[in-house]
């Protein structure tokens, strides 16, 4: 069945218009339509349609359209979708070394985005994970830090967390709340309203712009601003053999696309947050933002959560020590 449907996604892939060949492409993600990663896609798209010269049409397919977010990899490496969007944290298995990018030592999305961008080139161990499945990284962005949000419990402290039932999005992220003694809880993104509203969970480890995107702001009474729960990668892959059917002069210009789209995200995603905060805050949301002076306390349950993830990755035979000296050394450089 999958044959015939590739068979005929291909026929289907590419017209000829005025002598030219026009390249159709389906784009998968799991953002609800409202959601600011939805709203980054349709910008990219408009931005590859142009600089092709309309040589290039993609197809937006969101909130799960094509297919369920843990199959997105699997239908990428398939062809039956050309471009989708796989988060490392819900791949931790398949794509381990690629979840250094959530650990915290960065803080904003223009930070992540340029920090997993220049990490891809320093660091082939990253790519190769993905190709060994028939992808390559196109789109390639990182959300700010992790915020927490809940719904009858202010958190003003540390202690303020332990045993609190929160959602993560899994593998690292759960290791960092176990570091704050929270009962983490992976939930699919397009389930947790409704997880949320049967008091299921607590809350939700999140930043801004998702609270808003899946309507959680309707549930939930207090936000934690500031605190480091770890970033958010969020690369989009393309299918390697449709890939190198394309024009080498289509590539470039979708590459152009694709690096339009990763300024535009993470400085949206930055002044979304800043914009939500306000927003939020007058709706009757009250807010205990974490300080300077409140860093090193804050901080303090995190040290070794590097050390965590490296005996993680050295466990499974990866270069996990190689991958975050890498990581490290680039967040210095770019993280203030």
């Amino acid at each position: 069945m999958f044959l015939v449907f590739s068979f005929l996604a291909f026929i289907g892939s590419v017209q000829t218009a005025r002598g030219q060949e026009v390249i159709k492409l389906k784009m998968v993600h799991s953002f609800p339509v409202a959601h600011l990663g939805n709203q980054s896609v349709l910008y990219f798209i408009e931005r590859a349609e142009k600089l092709t010269n309309n040589r290039v049409k993609i197809e937006n397919y969101p909130a799960e359209q094509l297919g369920k977010l843990k199959d997105f990899l699997n239908l990428c490496s398939q062809g039956i979708a050309d471009i989708a969007y796989v988060a490392p944290a819900f791949y931790a298995g398949q794509l381990p070394l690629n979840t250094v990018m959530i650990l915290p030592f960065f803080t904003t999305a223009v930070e992540g985005t340029e920090i997993y961008n220049r990490l891809l080139d320093t660091s082939p161990e990253l790519k190769q994970e993905f190709m060994k499945y028939g992808t390559r990284p196109l789109l390639v962005a990182a959300s700010n830090q992790y915020d927490i949000g809940t719904v009858k419990k202010p958190v003003r402290s540390p202690g303020d967390l332990k045993g609190l039932k929160l959602k993560t999005s899994g593998g690292t992220y759960d290791k960092i709340a176990q570091q704050y003694g929270i009962n983490g809880v992976t939930i699919p993104s397009p389930e947790i309203y409704e997880a949320t509203q049967r008091g299921i969970i607590e809350g939700n480890i999140l930043s801004l712009p998702s609270v808003k995107g899946y309507r959680l702001n309707e549930l939930e009474k207090y936000h934690t601003l500031g605190a480091r729960m770890g970033g958010f990668p969020w690369p989009y892959l393309v299918n390697e053999k449709k890939w190198q059917k394309i024009p080498g002069d289509i590539q470039k210009a979708l590459l152009a696309a694709a690096k339009d789209y990763n300024t535009y995200l993470s400085e949206h995603w930055d002044q979304e947050s800043l914009k939500l905060a306000e927003e939020f805050e007058k709706e009757g949301m009250t807010f205990y933002r974490i300080t300077s002076t409140d860093r090193a306390r804050w901080d303090a349950p995190l040290k070794g959560i590097d050390e965590i993830w490296i005996q993680d990755m050295e466990k499974k035979g990866l270069p996990g020590k190689k991958v975050f000296m890498e990581f490290k050394k680039i967040c210095q450089e770019v993280a203030k």
